[in-house]
């Protein structure tokens, strides 16, 4: 059985593409039925589908990706012959090195972002409770999750912020010592604010004010993140019991002007005042820079933050490979282990059935009674058992240290034994598993 990704992301296709292929909500538990339902030679599935990518982690005797093709084709509308053009395959030592690269972020649009790693855990817990996980898939999953968690926390891919709105925080907390007792206020009420002010609270403030000019919107935005709302008309007044501003409107004119922040100052008693305009066209007016204990910074500012931060981020995804190909390797290793229990147990088989076969022969050449009998079933069993455990051990060591030469020299000894044993037919039809 062989493990396989397919899937189509932001690097292969555009938004309006990808946007046909995404399979959430209800829709991505029917899927996974379906598909286990009608292409049957697929034994195992799980799906990870987001705004950025659609992905099938399965398993299979046969490639099956004609099969899936067709599938996604018919449920998406688009042509095999599109699909082919923006999709990717991978297989085996390939297939884990993507996943874990995906789990860890390291294939996301935003370098290193986190959000991944739950939605895969989501994807696969939800596969694994329609029924469509078994032993090939965990293992993928597991060793998988397991060193892209290392690379979350053994390198700093995570660390250093490269969106607008982290950037602004981050710079936020160089000015300040302790963000937790500060008040914030935000300017706007788009995407921009929204997560400016989620990772405000994530650094630990806790008193939010959302402002713009339609009331509305803002009391919309603020309940979502149980904050305060207020109109522009009031920003002045609010501006006195402030610590960190930050604003993204869609405004064509200045929201505050250096003559109206100057006799806001003059209320402070010196208490500095970080202000972040992330506007285009800018909502503040650039010469509040000069204002003593005004500290302004612009989207250029942050677009500085940003890039060295992505610089290191690339960095640490560069030593994030070594981690990749020593979970390629660890997972390699332990399917061999797995697969190689296989050839064990044909092999104990194939011993028992010689010791069946030799004790029989004994017990009916000799007039025995039952106690006799039981004296030679447990000489045949110790006898056995000590003449296998080296070459048990030798296969483990094989397995494990991926010695193909030897297992494949054990492996036609096996055939070459097990044809001139009696009992071997059945034997000899289950030497055809995967080792």
């Amino acid at each position: 059985m062989s493990v396989f990704v397919y899937g189509i992301n932001f690097k292969t296709a555009p938004v309006e593409i990808r946007e046909r292929t995404v399979l959430a909500g209800d829709k991505l538990e029917a899927s996974l039925r379906e598909i286990r339902k009608k292409l049957t030679n697929i034994k195992e599935l799980f799906i990870v589908s987001t705004c950025n990518r659609t992905e099938f982690y399965y398993s299979t005797s046969d490639n099956s990706l004609k099969d899936l093709e067709t599938w996604l084709s018919h449920t998406s509308g688009l042509s095999r012959s599109v699909l082919r053009d923006i999709s990717y395959q991978h297989s085996e030592a390939e297939a884990i090195k993507h996943f874990i690269r995906v789990a860890a972020g390291l294939d996301s649009q935003v370098l290193g972002e986190p959000q991944i790693l739950g939605q895969v855990k989501d994807s696969f817990e939800q596969a694994r409770q329609v029924g469509s996980i078994e032993k090939e898939l965990n293992l993928l999953y597991q060793v998988g999750l397991r060193y892209a968690k290392k690379i979350r926390t053994e390198t700093k891919i995570g660390e250093s912020p490269v969106s607008v709105a982290y950037a602004a925080v981050f710079l936020a907390s160089k000015i300040f010592e302790d963000l937790s007792s500060k008040k914030a206020l935000l300017i706007g009420a788009g995407d921009t604010i929204s997560l400016a002010i989620q990772h405000l609270k994530q650094a630990g403030i806790k008193n939010l004010t959302v402002a713009n000019r339609t009331l509305q919107n803002a009391q919309k935005l603020a309940s979502q993140h149980g904050a305060d709302a207020i109109n522009l008309q009031s920003l002045e007044e609010k501006l006195t019991s402030i610590d960190i501003v930050v604003s993204s409107t869609g405004s064509e004119k200045v929201i505050l002007k250096k003559r109206d922040l100057e006799i806001v100052m003059k209320s402070r008693k010196r208490r500095p005042l970080f202000i972040v305009d992330i506007a285009v066209p800018r909502d503040i007016e650039t010469s509040v820079q000069e204002i003593p204990n005004v500290y302004l910074y612009t989207i250029d500012h942050l677009t500085e933050v940003i890039n060295f931060n992505v610089g290191k981020r690339q960095q640490a995804a560069e030593a994030a490979e070594d981690y990749v190909l020593l979970g390629s390797e660890t997972y390699q290793r332990e399917k061999r282990v797995s697969s190689g229990n296989v050839l064990l147990k044909q092999y104990r088989r194939l011993v028992e059935s010689i010791r069946q076969n030799e004790l029989e022969k004994t017990k009916n050449a000799f007039d025995i009674n039952s106690g006799t009998s039981d004296i030679l079933d447990n000489f045949s069993q110790s006898l056995s058992n000590k003449l296998t455990h080296e070459i048990t051990t030798l296969i483990r060591s094989a397995i494990a240290e991926n010695k193909l030469e030897l297992l494949e020299e054990l492996k036609r000894l096996y055939r070459l034994e097990s044809s001139n044993t009696s009992g071997s037919n059945s034997i000899t039809k289950r030497n055809n598993e995967p080792f």
